[in-house]
C-alpha cells in the first residue's frame, strides 16, 4: 500500500508542470465495470456488471504536431443491485483514478477533430462493500436484517446473527486489494474546439485478490466508459 501511495505522489508531482502549460478541462461520463476471476484449474467466472459514473479534471499538454500527453484525476462511483425472492444484494465501490494517456489528434476541419488515446491508469479504491438484506423466510428461517461485507478489509457488520449463515453463499469469495493498474485506450471527437466526446476500454493488470486466495486464483477488473468533456 505504501509503495502504491508513493507512486501516486510521484505521478502527481510529474503532472504538475504539465498542468501549468496545458489546456484544462472537466469530464463527466458513464462507467461500466466487471470482475473476471480465474482459478488455477482454469475455470473463469465473471461478476455481475456494476454501473455508475465518473467525473474529474483532465489536462492536455501538446508534445509535437498532433501528439500530446493527457493526464487526469477522476472520482468514480459504481453500483449493482439484485433481488432473489426475499434476499436483495447491493455492491458499491468508490475509486480515485489517475489516467496517463498518450493522445494523437487528427484535425479534420477547424471546429472538428478525431483523436485516439492509449495508456495506463492508476486506480486506488476508497471503499468497496457488498450488502445483503433479508426480509421474510430465507433458507427455511424467518430472517429480517442486513449484513455488510467490506471487500478491502474483510470485516463484516450484521444486525442479525441469522444472516451470518448466508455469507458463504451470497457474499464475495474473498477480500481484495485497493490498488490496480489498468491499461487501455479509446477514441474521441473534438467539437467546436472546446467540447469532447470519447469512449474507451481498460483492463486491470494486477491480481486484486489478496491473502491465501491470491495463490490459487486471480481477479482482474475491466471497464468501459463514455464521457462528455469541456475544455477551457
Amino acid at each position: 500500500m505504501k509503495r502504491f501511495l508513493r507512486i501516486f505522489a510521484v505521478t502527481a508531482a510529474f503532472m504538475l508542470p504539465l498542468a501549468l502549460s496545458a489546456k484544462s478541462g472537466i469530464e463527466v461520463g458513464y462507467l461500466n465495470s466487471t470482475y473476471r476471476s480465474k482459478t488455477t484449474g482454469g475455470d473463469i467466472t465473471k461478476s455481475s456488471p456494476m454501473s455508475g459514473f465518473y467525473a474529474g479534471v483532465v489536462q492536455d499538454a501538446r508534445i509535437v504536431a498532433g501528439l500530446s500527453i493527457q493526464p487526469g484525476l477522476y472520482y468514480s462511483y459504481l453500483n449493482s443491485a439484485g433481488k432473489e425472492v426475499n434476499l436483495s444484494r447491493s455492491d458499491t465501490e468508490h475509486m480515485l483514478s489517475i489516467p496517463i494517456h498518450l493522445k494523437y489528434t487528427f484535425d479534420i476541419v477547424p471546429i472538428f477533430n478525431i483523436y485516439v488515446f492509449a495508456g495506463p491508469t492508476l486506480s486506488m479504491g476508497l471503499g468497496a462493500t457488498a450488502k445483503l438484506t433479508a426480509t421474510g423466510e430465507t433458507l427455511g428461517n424467518t430472517v429480517s436484517g442486513s449484513v455488510t461485507y467490506n471487500r478491502y478489509s474483510g470485516s463484516v457488520k450484521s444486525d442479525s446473527e441469522d444472516l451470518n449463515d448466508l455469507l458463504d453463499q451470497y457474499m464475495p469469495e474473498g477480500a481484495m486489494t485497493r490498488f490496480d493498474v489498468l491499461m487501455g485506450g479509446g477514441i474521441g471527437l473534438g467539437l467546436l474546439k472546446f467540447i469532447t466526446v470519447k469512449g474507451g476500454f481498460d483492463y486491470g493488470l494486477l491480481n486484486r485478490y489478496k491473502g491465501d486466495l491470491a495463490d490459487s486464483a486471480t481477479l482482474n477488473r475491466m471497464q468501459f466508459y463514455i464521457s462528455l468533456g469541456v475544455r477551457f
